[in-house]
């Protein structure tokens, strides 16, 4: 992913965000990020490489320890029609796969006739 898909956060910069539609998944790069979610208690940490899934519809309120970058993405389950075409493909895939295969027509050597 290139650099636009990255969210920055300063030292001592708080953002809150409303997730939706759909859920989305948060990922730490660099820094420490400290999260609150409306409907949780439990607050969240996460340092590089770790990751939470937000519920669609929270309200999250979020800063960096001093700083941090993350990404904000939207996983496949958000979008059921994404999921629905890639299930049709494999089901393609599966059938062409399983489908009997004609047999290749042979021209006999000498018959005077060209082969590709």
């Amino acid at each position: 992913l290139g650099a636009q898909a990255l969210w920055s956060l300063a030292r001592g910069e708080a953002l809150s965000l409303d997730i939706g539609p759909g859920p989305r998944e948060l990922s730490v790069s660099e820094g420490r990020l400290w999260i609150t979610q409306s409907g949780s208690a439990d607050d969240i940490w996460l340092k590089p490489g770790q990751s939470v899934l937000l519920k669609s519809g929270a309200r999250v309120v979020m800063e960096g320890w001093p700083a941090a970058q993350f990404q904000l993405l939207v996983p496949p389950t958000a979008c059921p029609d994404l999921l629905l075409r890639q299930l049709e493909r494999q089901q393609q895939q599966q059938a062409a796969a399983t489908a009997p295969r004609r047999p290749e027509a042979s021209v006999p050597a000498g018959s005077g006739l060209a082969t590709a």
